[in-house]
C-alpha cells in the first residue's frame, strides 16, 4: 500500500501524512492536513518560516493554483514580514482608501482588537515607541494596558516625576484632554496626590502651582 506523504512548511521535509494534524471537515487527502509536522510542533518551530528560501519552490509545486496561507496571521507566507524588521519608518505610513490607518492590539485578557485611527496619530504612536509598523497601512500596539503600566513604573523606579516620593500611578505630561497620547514619551510615574492635583494642567503650570503652594505654606 502506498504511503501518502506531505511536505512540512517548517522544515521543508517530506513526511508521512499521519505526522500532520487533520483539518476538521475535510476529506482525506494531502491538503486536508495542517502544514506543520509533529516533530516541528513539538520543537516549537513557528509555522510559516522555512529553513532557507530554496524550500519555497516545494510549497508552490504542491498547489500552484491557490495561495498558501498562514492560518495564524491570514497572510500569504511568501509576503509575510516580521513587523519589527521590515525597515519601515513612521513617515512610510500611508492611509487606506478610507483615509485612515489600521491599528491592532491586544487587551489585558489577550483578546485581539482592531480599530482605525488618523494617520497623524498613527505616526505619533510609532515615533514615541508605543506601536510598530506591520505594513504601510497597519500598525500594532506594543503594550496592553497592564503591560504599559508595569513598564512605566519599572522604568521610573516607582518614583514620582514631580515630588520624588513613591509613585504607583501613571500621569500624562500632556493631558489627554489637550491632545496627549498614552505613549512612553508622554507618560511618567506619579504619586496619587500629584496625579490628582495636576489634573488637566501642563507640567509647567503644575510646577508653578507647586511653587506657589509651597510659598503660601512656608513659615515666614
Amino acid at each position: 500500500m502506498e504511503v501518502k506523504t506531505k511536505y512540512c512548511i517548517s522544515c521543508g521535509q517530506e513526511k508521512p501524512l499521519h505526522d500532520f494534524l487533520r483539518r476538521t471537515g475535510r476529506r482525506e487527502r494531502p491538503d486536508s492536513r495542517r502544514g506543520t509536522c509533529k516533530q516541528c510542533r513539538q520543537a516549537g518551530t513557528s509555522a510559516g518560516q522555512y529553513v532557507d528560501e530554496s524550500k519555497w519552490s516545494i510549497a508552490l509545486q504542491l498547489s500552484p493554483s491557490r495561495a498558501r496561507w498562514n492560518r495564524k496571521k491570514r497572510q500569504p507566507l511568501l509576503y509575510h514580514r516580521q513587523p519589527d524588521s521590515n525597515g519601515l519608518h513612521a513617515d512610510d505610513l500611508r492611509p487606506t482608501w478610507r483615509g485612515v490607518v489600521r491599528m491592532r492590539g491586544r487587551s489585558d485578557t489577550g483578546r485581539r482588537w482592531i480599530q482605525e485611527v488618523d494617520p497623524a496619530q498613527a505616526k505619533l504612536l510609532v515615533k514615541e515607541g508605543a506601536a510598530v509598523i506591520i505594513n504601510p497601512y497597519t500598525i500594532r500596539m506594543i503594550y496592553s494596558s497592564k503591560e504599559f503600566r508595569r513598564f512605566i513604573l519599572a522604568r521610573d523606579h516607582h518614583t514620582c516625576h514631580y515630588c520624588g516620593e513613591y509613585g504607583d500611578t501613571i500621569d500624562h505630561l500632556v493631558p489627554r484632554a489637550k491632545g496627549g497620547h498614552t505613549t512612553p514619551v508622554n507618560c511618567v510615574c506619579a504619586c496619587l496626590t500629584c496625579n490628582q492635583q495636576k489634573g488637566n494642567l501642563t507640567p509647567e503650570q503644575f510646577m508653578q502651582y507647586l511653587l506657589n503652594h509651597q510659598k503660601e505654606h512656608s513659615p515666614t
